[in-house]
């Protein structure tokens, strides 16, 4: 008999499918030894990707890496735990955590400046599991050795500096989910971070956002609050500003631009660059006599900062001469 057209299809996407089924990575169960240790998930590198971080390393792996440059610590989490985090904003039981932790070098290949991560120097795991012999939310170690984690990792005792750490700072259950950019919006949003917990400063993109399309009065509020208790924040420091006020410039808000660029201008009054942007805010403003008085502002500013870039004090005086120009 001829077969039908569904039939075709259906037999044809067989082998295809088997073929996907072959090649997807087999997600590690939790399987314990009978002392309770925990067996290595080999193949964690195929887990969904977190977060890594420089410098962020603590206890017994930063201790035994004192006096050397700071390393790099890598997340991994399972991916059908991060596809529930997603969904809800919390971990399911079952979640497993990877911590890889690698050492840095600053010189090799084309590198001038930065750092790259190099050799395995410790594994840790988190792990979520009612049923373990260790507790609901555990940590293990696993000694590397030549480069390669051991086979099974000893649970920490619970008096290890990491369950009081988690336990006080975390902000979702026991997990920095903090430091996971593509999770701590999800959290925010679903409403699952604790209650108790300070939330991170706003970044750029949330100050840009407020300071564009919300009322002044509102982005100003936001703003002040940085700068009272977050004055480090990237988000307002001399430099995202100055740019955020360029970029209102560009698309057509102006007036934001001056209101902004008067904002930083009083937290930075030393800054010769931000002077030299409300001028230019004013002049798109078409305010000619404010943009004329902030011009002599910055020029005068420039003149008295010796430690001032002399490409940069040049900018300064081109632009403010074509500036003075188109004022008068």
């Amino acid at each position: 008999m001829k077969p039908t057209l569904g039939f075709s299809i259906a037999a044809a996407l067989v082998p295809l499918m088997l073929a996907a089924e072959a090649a997807a990575p087999a997600l590690a169960g939790l399987e314990y030894s009978r002392s309770g240790e925990l067996k290595f998930p080999e193949r964690y590198r195929e887990w969904v990707f977190l977060s890594s971080g420089v410098g962020m390393t603590y206890g017994p792996a930063a201790a035994a890496n004192a006096g050397r440059p700071k390393m790099f610590d890598n997340v991994y989490v399972t991916p059908e735990s991060y596809r529930a985090f997603l969904e809800s904003g919390k971990w399911p039981d079952k979640t497993q955590f990877v911590l890889e932790i690698r050492s840095s070098e600053s010189i090799g290949s084309i590198n001038k400046g930065g750092s790259f991560q190099t050799d395995l120097s410790a594994i840790e795991m988190n792990v979520k599991d009612s049923s373990s012999p260790n507790g609901e939310w555990a940590f293990y170690d696993f000694p590397v050795s030549g480069g390669k984690p051991n086979g099974y990792g000893k649970p920490f005792p619970k008096t290890a500096s990491c369950f009081q750490c988690h336990g006080a700072n975390t902000a979702v259950e026991n997990t920095f989910v903090q430091f996971y950019p593509t999770l701590y919006e999800v959290a925010l949003n679903k409403g699952t971070v604790k209650v108790n917990f300070e939330k991170l400063p706003a970044n750029t993109t949330q100050v840009a956002t407020t300071v564009t399309s919300d009322p002044w009065a509102k982005a100003e509020a936001l703003l002040d609050g940085l700068a009272a208790h977050s004055p480090s924040a990237n988000s307002v420091s001399e430099a995202s500003l100055n740019q955020l006020g360029h970029r209102l410039m560009q698309t057509g808000k102006a007036a934001t631009a001056v209101k902004l660029l008067e904002w930083s201008g009083q937290q930075y009054p030393k800054s010769v660059n931000l002077q030299d942007s409300l001028a230019d805010a004013y002049m798109a403003a078409g305010d000619k006599a404010r943009a004329t008085t902030a011009t002599e502002k910055a020029l005068k500013m420039a003149e008295a900062d010796t430690a001032l870039d002399p490409a940069r004090r040049k900018a300064v005086g081109e632009a403010a001469a074509k500036r003075l120009k188109t004022s008068h």
